[in-house]
């Protein structure tokens, strides 16, 4: 009887938590105070401007504000958290101004929308920020009526400042700046750091993301969440509090069913009775699993939560629809392949495809471990072993590149272990290192070198593929993810016989990989490597090791590397990455999802929010 009462204590307090997150918490950040309007016009009849005396109602008037302003930017929190009324729209207002914060009803042609873009590191200049600012361009370009809000935790920088940036550094200019309000996260932007979590990061940073997300609706509500960095907790809030529509853009899975194979125990039937010597280590194990599994299916949870999901590539999108499958066949419902912006139509300009270039191998990567660097010395060392024991010409023999640069101390330190390691192979002859190098140094080696290296294993796009078809550099890659799946493609479909190589660029594998199988190797001492395909796990694809792919271009077959072959791998990569990977393809497209977020909204408005927009 007693088990019976703590139940039913329990699912009252379960059910009074949710009547206040889907009903009061919804009133507090969409509704303002019943004499609003008196608030705010007693403001603009005033001489002075001056403060609203909003309390905790502050998303509930910037909203009203921002979505009837003529300069919904002026209604930042950069210099802090209070609210006045902006002089455009207080000057010669004529009760226009107070109209306008009226238009609430669904299907007015004239109602304007909030897109919120949740990226806390708006500021940062990476790839996922080259995705924000082209999205943020091509939603503000579907419609006069978007606004854009930004939510950064990038409270340093000045609206402007961070827009200069964006001009700068990715060539994305004429944005309406007065459509984009920038939000400053300032209260709990170290939970979603990694670092400030020791122990249960993802746990940690999941709940952070959770409590960021509130902030930021606490500040201003959006009509439409869009998540563009991968931070999934704050889909938890805006789903039952907002009931508005949700679009992920994901660069990879936070957790995936492969991580369980570094597991002990990879699933509950394999948990056993443990020998007395292994009770400690057991028991950490078992631990370890349940806590991978309740983050695995709360991942899975968050998905269900999402509208619209856009993935970076094929093997971020073959993940993810294998993780978010609850809700895979609902109406509404959309999950689809969006590449990232890569301004191949800036990249590929004045591109020289004719003509000798330097025979070198330039690998233009971050100095950090998972980018391989020291595969790279090793294959490329017992390449040149074998090319100078049967005297190949030097002019033959490709030389390396290492261009990169150090952002931590860590990154220093792989460099110098690189350094050494050039020593202790006596390759100082044949390894140049350049070192933060500025741009237009970077562009001027795409310019001039032959060949370009990826060995990363499983990077989820590679965006510096991109770049080295961009102008004309061949690819050698490794062959997993993005550049296998994505970039390093076959040009029109033309027909080959060999999987590791074609029209565009090569590929390479290695014994370290972490799916290679000894199993599948039908001679353990034979560089050219047996891996299941990616398309019948019944059947194998052949890739060489990279020494045996440089033997085979310089040494054994360099018809593969003819200038007359070469020129054409090079017209034909610059084609492909302008088709596929051009900030244009991603402007159309994401306008296409653009509409349907504001079809949704609007069915959102009418079935889910129950007419609370109209309270007051």
């Amino acid at each position: 009887m007693g088990y019976l009462v703590v139940i039913g204590v329990i699912a009252c307090v379960a059910y009074g938590i949710l009547q206040v997150v889907s009903t009061v918490l919804p009133r507090l950040l969409l509704v303002p105070s019943q004499n609003w309007q008196d608030k705010i016009k007693k403001e603009i009849e005033q001489p002075m401007v001056r403060y609203l005396k909003v309390g905790n109602k502050r998303s509930s008037y910037r909203r009203r504000l921002v979505l009837a302003s003529k300069q919904p930017s002026f209604y930042t929190n950069f210099v802090n958290n209070k609210i006045k009324v902006a002089s455009v729209d207080s000057q010669n207002d004529e009760g226009e101004f107070l109209a306008e914060m009226k238009k609430r009803d669904v299907r007015d042609p004239q109602r304007k929308i909030i897109y919120g873009f949740f990226h806390p590191y708006a500021n940062n200049g990476g790839g996922g920020e080259r995705v924000l600012w082209q999205a943020v361009q091509a939603t503000l370009a579907t419609s006069d009526r978007n606004i854009v809000a930004i939510y950064t935790t990038n409270y340093e920088s000045d609206p402007t400042s961070i827009l200069d940036k964006v001009e700068a550094k990715f060539q994305i200019s004429r944005l309406d700046e007065d459509r984009i309000v920038f939000v400053y996260l300032r209260k709990y932007a170290r939970l979603i750091d990694g670092d400030y979590w020791k122990r249960f990061t993802l746990i940690g940073q999941l709940f952070g993301s959770m409590v960021l997300s509130w902030e930021a609706m606490f500040e201003l509500s959006p009509d439409v969440w869009i998540d563009t960095i991968g931070l999934p907790g704050s889909y938890l809030l805006v789903s039952l509090v907002l009931k508005i529509p949700i679009m992920s853009y994901v660069h990879y899975p936070i957790i995936q069913p492969e991580m369980f194979n570094k597991l002990k125990f990879q699933g509950l039937s394999q948990i056993r009775v443990p020998k007395l010597s292994e009770i400690k280590t057991d028991v950490f194990s078992i631990g370890k699993l349940i806590y991978w599994s309740g983050v695995f299916y709360f991942y899975k949870y968050l998905g269900s939560l999402v509208n619209i999901t856009l993935a970076n590539g094929s093997w971020t999108f073959n993940h993810i629809s294998n993780i978010w499958t609850i809700n895979k066949d609902e109406a509404g419902y959309e999950m689809d392949i969006l590449y990232p912006p890569c301004g191949t139509e800036t990249l590929t300009k004045n591109v020289e495809t004719l003509g000798s270039r330097e025979n070198k191998l330039l690998f233009i990567a971050q100095f950090r471990p998972e980018k391989r660097h020291s595969l790279i010395l090793r294959q490329y060392s017992k390449f040149l072993v074998n090319a100078t024991s049967i005297g190949t010409p030097l002019k033959n023999i490709p030389t390396l590149v290492f261009l990169g640069s150090c952002r931590t101390p860590d990154d220093t330190k792989t460099l110098h272990d690189l350094k050494q390691e050039v020593d202790d192979l006596e390759l100082n002859g044949y390894v140049e290192f350049v070192v933060d190098c500025s741009y237009e140094d970077i562009m001027v080696w795409l310019s001039k070198v032959k060949f370009g290296l990826n060995a990363m294993w499983n990077e989820h796009f590679g965006i510096g593929v991109v770049e080295y078809m961009s102008r004309g550099v061949i690819p050698l890659c490794h062959a997993s993810a993005g550049p296998l799946l994505d970039i390093v493609t076959n040009w029109d479909n033309e027909p080959t016989s060999v999987s590791w190589y074609n029209n565009t660029g090569f590929f390479f594998k290695d014994k370290s990989d972490p799916d290679f199988d000894l199993s599948l190797q039908s001679d353990t001492a034979s560089e050219f490597l047996q891996f299941s395909s990616r398309d019948n796990k019944d059947s194998t694809s052949t890739y060489p090791t990279l020494a045996r792919l440089l033997d085979e271009l310089f040494i054994t077959n360099p018809d593969l590397i003819s200038e007359t072959r070469l020129q054409s791998m090079r017209e034909n990569g610059v084609k492909s990455v302008l088709e596929k990977f051009s900030n244009g393809v991603f402007t159309l497209k994401w306008m296409q999802y653009s509409n349907q977020l504001g079809d949704l909204e609007k069915s959102y408005r009418e079935e889910r929010r129950s007419g609370i927009e109209k309270v007051y």
